[in-house]
């Protein structure tokens, strides 16, 4: 082969890996700007679920010195209860989904 032909094949071999350079480049800066966003709204995500459980803790306090007054009607402070759980259940399952992705 000529030593002519052989330099295009090397200068077209070189601008494709230049090519699949920048893509992995831009790739990789998506991702890190994708990773930066999920952290963001996880803290956020973090923040909402310690604040339902310091709701949930107040309430509970709240709801068992009611409790000592009032006697054994607890039904609806119980509904309540449940809801709350099961929404915070349900948020832990979303953090644990991000922190997955």
């Amino acid at each position: 082969m000529e030593p002519l032909a052989l330099l295009d094949g090397l200068e077209i071999k070189l601008r494709q890996l230049s090519a699949a350079a920048d893509r992995q480049r831009a790739d990789y800066e998506r991702v890190i700007a994708e990773n930066q966003q999920l952290k963001r709204e996880l803290d956020r995500q973090t923040g909402i679920v310690s604040s339902l459980k310091d709701k949930l803790e107040r309430s509970h306090l709240v709801t068992d010195e009611a409790n000592e007054g009032s006697g054994p009607s607890v039904s609806a402070t119980d509904d309540q209860r449940a809801t709350i759980e099961f929404c915070i259940r349900e948020i832990d399952r979303c953090l644990d989904w991000l922190q997955r992705n």
